[in-house]
């Protein structure tokens, strides 16, 4: 039995990405994806549900995230989510669902790109 884990994400960036570096020299891009949900309820009144997504970015992408994502910025995330636990600072162990985006599966697509702050032409919102 053939089984799939993919996501894919269309949102606006919460935050700025937070860039880190690897052990292995390679680096990794962590942001939040807001996607939102609007209706009309029962009584006529405009309504919304935002949730919002971690991802976690790894490889060639990470390059793109870094010169060309900013908060509010909208973009499409296609990766695999997957939850890990961890213990916090308290030692309370806690969970973590995030998108992680990462091999030929997983894309970060800018939908409205920017000219990157280097002036590096390249990272124009194509598939990474």
């Amino acid at each position: 039995m053939l089984t799939v884990n993919r996501a894919t994400l269309v949102g606006h960036i919460g935050r700025d990405p937070e860039i880190r570096s690897l052990p292995n020299g390679g680096k990794a891009a962590t942001f939040s994806l807001a996607t939102s949900e609007k209706w009309t309820d029962r009584d006529g009144k405009p309504a919304e549900d935002t949730d919002w997504h971690r991802v976690v970015v790894y490889g060639a992408s990470v390059g793109i995230v870094e010169t060309m994502l900013r908060k509010g910025d909208p973009a499409m995330v296609e990766g695999r989510i997957a939850t890990r636990k961890y213990s916090d600072r308290e030692g309370t162990e806690r969970s973590v669902t995030e998108i992680v985006v990462a091999g030929p599966q997983g894309m970060v697509n800018i939908l409205s790109p920017r000219k990157p702050e280097n002036g590096d032409a390249t990272a124009s919102g194509t598939p990474a």
